[in-house]
C-alpha cells in the first residue's frame, strides 16, 4: 500500500513539474514575443520617423489672417519617410501616434482582414501584428468611415490603451492622435469611446444619405465613456479605431475621432 503511496506521489510530482515547465515556456514565449515586436517597431520607427521641423513663424498681420495662417501652419508633431516605407511594403497607408502613449505605429491595408493579425510589415510573423484598416474601407481615408484595428496586448502596447479612454480624465489628456498618410496628415479629434460588439452599428463604412450619417455620428457619440465638445456635420470623415474588450464575448473598445487635414 505504501509502496502504491509512493509511486502516485512520483507521478504527481512528474506531473505538476511538466505543468509548471510548460506554464514556465509559455511565459517566456509570451514575454519573447513582446521583446521582440517591441524591438522590431522601435526599429521601424528609428529608421521611418522623426520629430517634426518647427512650423516657421508668420509675419505680423491682421488677426483674421492671422488666425487663417495659424491653420495652415498646424502640422503633425512627425514626420515619416513614406518614399522608404513605401520601398519596404506598398501596402502601407499610414502611419498613427498618439502624443504621450505607446501608439506610434505604421498602418497598412491587404487583400484581406487576416494578413496582418499576426504579420509585421516585411511579412515576418509576430503575434502583435500590424495595425491594419479594414480590407473593405476606400483607399486613402476617403469613406466616411475608416476602420481601423489593431491588437489589445497585455503588455500594453499596439492598441491597448485606448480602453483608457473609458476615463473622463484620460480623454481629457489625450483629446488627439495624429495620422499620417503619404499624401495628407490628419489630426484625429476623438470624439467618442466606448465598449460595443464586434458587429455592431460602429464598423459601418457608407451611409445612404447624410441625414443617415448624422444619426449615426450622434448615436456614436451618445454612447461615449467621455464627454467631448467635437463638433461633427455631414461632410466630415472619421476613423474607428478597433481593439479587443473582454466583457463579454466578442466585445471590442472602439474609440472614434474626426479627421482634421494639417500639414
Amino acid at each position: 500500500m505504501r509502496r502504491s503511496i509512493r509511486i502516485l506521489l512520483i507521478i504527481l510530482c512528474i506531473i505538476f513539474t511538466g505543468i509548471l515547465a510548460y506554464s514556465g515556456y509559455q511565459l517566456y514565449d509570451i514575454m519573447h514575443t513582446y521583446k521582440v515586436s517591441e524591438t522590431m517597431y522601435n526599429n521601424l520607427s528609428g529608421q521611418y520617423v522623426s520629430d517634426a521641423a518647427p512650423a516657421p513663424s508668420a509675419d505680423p498681420v491682421s488677426p483674421a489672417a492671422q488666425e487663417d495662417s495659424q491653420v495652415q501652419l498646424e502640422r503633425s508633431p512627425i514626420q515619416v519617410n513614406f518614399d522608404l516605407l513605401l520601398e519596404e511594403n506598398s501596402e502601407v497607408v499610414g502611419w498613427i501616434y498618439g502624443p504621450g502613449t505607446v501608439i506610434n505605429y505604421p498602418v497598412a491595408q491587404g487583400q484581406d482582414n487576416e494578413h496582418y493579425l499576426y504579420n509585421f510589415i516585411d511579412g515576418t510573423y509576430t503575434g502583435t501584428g500590424t495595425p491594419f484598416v479594414d480590407c473593405f474601407c476606400e483607399k486613402d481615408f476617403a469613406g466616411q468611415n475608416t476602420v481601423i484595428y489593431g491588437h489589445h496586448m497585455n503588455d500594453g502596447s499596439m492598441f491597448a490603451s485606448l480602453s483608457n479612454y473609458r476615463t473622463e480624465g484620460y480623454y481629457e489628456e489625450h483629446p488627439v492622435l495624429y495620422l499620417n498618410t503619404p499624401t495628407q496628415n490628419y489630426k484625429i479629434e476623438v470624439f467618442a469611446g466606448y465598449v460595443t460588439d464586434a458587429e455592431s452599428d460602429s464598423y459601418i463604412l457608407g451611409f445612404s444619405d447624410e441625414g443617415d450619417y448624422l444619426r449615426y455620428l450622434a448615436a456614436m457619440k451618445a454612447q461615449s465613456d467621455f464627454d467631448s465638445p467635437v463638433e461633427l456635420s455631414s461632410s466630415d470623415r472619421i476613423v474607428t479605431l478597433s481593439t479587443c474588450s473582454y466583457e463579454y464575448f466578442d466585445a471590442r473598445y472602439v474609440v472614434q475621432g474626426k479627421l482634421v487635414p494639417i500639414g
